[in-house]
């Protein structure tokens, strides 16, 4: 290893203790307010939206109108870093499948105000399906979640909060925010001297593990890749085994972080749109 690559190994382990001292904040979130894809551009038809949060703060987001028959409206929750702009392409299959979408920046994200941290994304969250189920195209239908990383996170202690929830997609989630912080930190022997000590200064409180089997019995969808270099896949089968029915897992043999092989992209766009389809069509039923 070179000076320059171990100096930068240090830096980094300075850093995540830093973030681990200060909460969740550092550590987990990684805002900006960059323009990465226009949606326009690509021929994509879509509104951009505002409503508050429960504190008030003012949410921006994204809302893509299907143009079948809408089935429902599924609220996207996006990874950690950027902002709506470079997220939206990873939930655009819905629209092919008859779904609206509305994808949102959380606080501090985008043009969205305030600052992340674990409650603001959950009450970022909860506002959003709200705003969805106040502007359902089809008052029959109902609100599902789709969330990825950290915004699978999210979304499970949402849709655990939040009963108008339908049903729940979440891919490559972990677990706790203690547990996320101890993977990461013990991927480098740099940072293995912090790993007893820094996850007791992360928050508590909005852990998916703790609230997830308050979903039921509304379905849940867990998805992970086995490659998964960022969250262990092990995360997605700890919410499995916390979950109650109805619930169903998915560990896709040869996926990265949200990166899917080629010959599984068929699989997870049907699979999760039937599980949609179904979730909320049965929910209609009671």
């Amino acid at each position: 290893m070179s000076f320059f690559s171990a100096r930068s190994h240090l830096s980094t382990t300075f850093l995540l203790f830093c973030f681990a001292l200060a909460g969740c904040q550092g550590f987990f979130y990684f805002p900006n307010h960059h323009l990465y894809a226009d949606p326009a551009t690509i021929g994509l038809n879509y509104e951009i939206v505002q409503y508050p949060s429960l504190n008030g703060k003012k949410l921006y987001g994204l809302y893509f109108r299907t143009n079948r028959k809408p089935k429902g409206t599924v609220v996207h929750f996006h990874g950690n870093f950027g902002n709506v702009s470079n997220h939206f392409l990873l939930s655009m299959f819905l629209v092919r499948n008859g779904f609206d979408v509305l994808i949102f920046d959380y606080e501090g994200y985008g043009a969205s105000e305030g600052k992340p941290d674990p409650a603001a994304t959950v009450r970022d969250g909860i506002a959003s399906v709200r705003y969805a189920k106040d502007h359902l195209r089809d008052p029959s239908t109902g609100v599902a979640v789709f969330g990825q990383s950290i915004g699978g996170a999210v979304a499970v202690v949402v849709a655990a909060r939040e009963p108008i929830v339908k049903a729940a997609v979440i891919e490559a989630a972990f677990s706790s925010y203690r547990s996320m912080t101890r993977a990461a930190l013990g991927r480098h022997i740099f940072t293995w001297p912090m790993y007893p000590i820094a996850p007791l200064f992360v928050c508590r409180g909005y852990d998916p593990e703790a609230e997830i089997a308050r979903i039921s019995p509304r379905p849940i969808f867990l998805i992970h890749g086995d490659r998964d270099e960022i969250i262990p896949c092990r995360m997605s089968e700890r919410l499995y085994a916390k979950a109650r029915e109805p619930k169903k897992l998915w560990i896709v043999p040869g996926a990265g972080h949200l990166a899917l092989p080629l010959s599984e992209r068929g699989r997870y766009e049907k699979d999760i749109s039937d599980f949609f389809t179904a979730a909320i069509k049965d929910s209609g039923k009671g």
